[in-house]
């Protein structure tokens, strides 16, 4: 038993160190295809624009206090006791330590542990309830990411103008706060269809997880699915400011049509845990979303590293 749980603890280590010479070597590639040298990257950075620095901490942190208002509506939704609800601080710094985290893993999975350690800690309701309900939080940000996949996607193939973004806008609202209203219906169908799958200690656990969340969510009137999708989208517009901050301070600005149509599609890549924190992955997909929009790899390169700098050091 001692021998197959140390076999097993093993296997993870050896996964991971994989995983992690793997991103290790896509940087390598990106570096060395874009021919840029340490000093090479370390220059935009140390000359950003001075406005670039309180801009990105300040959408950093609406982006952050969104999610967590998100999470404290969600928790106090489906329990009344305001003693057990955590203050918004204690919330913030749990989400904050979280997207810290989410530079080692998905953002998603960071956040979850991150709340469900504060559990632990006597911050919220439990650890498991923290990690329940921020599953159902990020359930809204999987809704506006994905509707804005769908509405981005004529603008990709399309030459529109400036009524068409205006129509696309306004059809990813519509989208968001539809697919929110129908969020405790489609999480049904998806516990449904878990609870068919051959037996699995792991799946089957999952599924009775998120059927206990589907009948929780009965307490969740239409009014509010409608503001907690109202967040997720101003969480997903904060996001993309950022991204365009930081496109603005580094001079490269004139990508910001091309970025914004593939954002959508990286948040999804963000999700896949491919390599730890994706690390290496977000590289080359930042990269190749500044080549498509006319940018040389050099410079798709530079900014797909600063990403990935300046998010570590915001946080």
């Amino acid at each position: 038993m001692n021998r197959a749980g140390g076999g097993g603890r093993a296997g993870k280590v050896l996964r991971v160190v994989t995983l992690t010479l793997a991103a290790l070597a896509l940087l390598y590639v990106l570096a060395s295809r874009a021919h840029l040298t340490p000093a090479a990257i370390a220059r935009p950075l140390a000359h950003l624009a001075w406005w670039s620095y309180p801009a990105i901490v300040a959408l950093l942190t609406v982006n952050l206090a969104l999610a967590t208002v998100k999470w404290l509506l969600v928790m106090r939704t489906l329990d009344a006791d305001d003693t057990a609800h955590p203050r918004f601080a204690d919330a913030l710094l749990a989400t904050t330590f979280g997207a810290l985290l989410g530079q080692v893993m998905p953002f998603q999975v960071g956040v979850a542990l991150s709340r469900s350690m504060a559990g632990r800690l006597g911050v919220g309701r439990s650890a498991g309830a923290n990690f329940g309900t921020t599953v159902y939080e990020q359930a809204f940000d999987a809704v506006a990411t994905g509707a804005a996949a769908v509405a981005a996607v004529p603008g990709i193939f399309l030459h529109l103008r400036l009524w068409g973004w205006m129509a696309l806008a306004v059809s990813w609202g519509l989208l968001v706060v539809g697919g929110s209203l129908l969020l405790p219906l489609l999480l049904g169908v998806v516990a449904g269809l878990l609870r068919r799958l051959p037996p699995g200690r792991r799946i089957q656990g999952f599924a009775v997880r998120l059927g206990e969340a589907v009948r929780r969510a009965a307490a969740f009137r239409p009014r509010m699915l409608a503001w907690l999708a109202l967040l997720s989208m101003l969480r997903y517009a904060a996001g993309l400011a950022l991204i365009l901050a930081l496109l603005a301070a580094l001079g490269l600005f004139r990508y910001a049509a091309a970025v914004s149509l593939a954002f959508p599609f990286l948040q999804v890549v963000a999700f896949l845990p491919i390599t730890p924190g994706n690390l290496g992955v977000m590289e080359w997909s930042w990269s190749a979303a500044l080549v498509s929009g006319g940018a040389t790899l050099g410079a798709g390169a530079t900014f797909a590293l600063a990403v990935r700098v300046v998010a570590i050091v915001a946080l």
